[in-house]
């Protein structure tokens, strides 16, 4: 059951309240279309999260918003479609170690058998001749790349 009162608080958006016309436009009230994985590949490489602990006052820029009323877990492909991300750094690093004989892989290849699934469960399927050692330290190193 959807919880009208919720959805019937102003909508706040670098600290002004929304217009009617606006929420009904904005992003956070409409879904957004579904992209391909290879779409967003090209944007995947320039996008990283950072923090700016440089405030002189003490300060954090958040100190400023309303009173916390709700706390939202993500998860992964809720509210950030990051397949496109993973996809990236899939294809670079098993390009770089050769296989495929050093072909990318394709997003097909991407969909069925990486993404949604384990990190376990992807290196058995990318390293199938038992070398736990080798794909844990892929998919450690994949991971890094992935947060960078």
């Amino acid at each position: 059951m959807t919880n009208t009162r919720l959805l019937s608080r102003p909508l706040h958006f670098h600290g002004r309240v929304l217009s009617t016309r606006e929420k009904r436009h904005s992003r956070i009230a409409s879904p957004r279309p579904k992209k391909s994985v290879a779409s967003s590949t090209s944007a995947a490489k320039d996008m990283s999260i950072t923090s700016n602990s440089d405030s002189t006052d003490g300060k954090c820029p958040f100190s400023k918003l309303a009173p916390l009323e709700a706390i939202l877990f993500d998860i992964d492909g809720t509210l950030c479609d990051s397949d496109p991300i993973h996809y990236y750094a899939f294809r670079e690093m098993l390009q770089e170690i050769g296989f495929n004989n050093g072909v990318p892989i394709t997003e097909e290849f991407f969909v069925e058998k990486i993404s949604g699934k384990f990190n376990e469960d992807i290196g058995r399927a990318l390293f199938p001749d038992g070398d736990h050692e080798r794909a844990a330290k892929f998919m450690d190193d994949k991971e890094a790349m992935f947060r960078r």
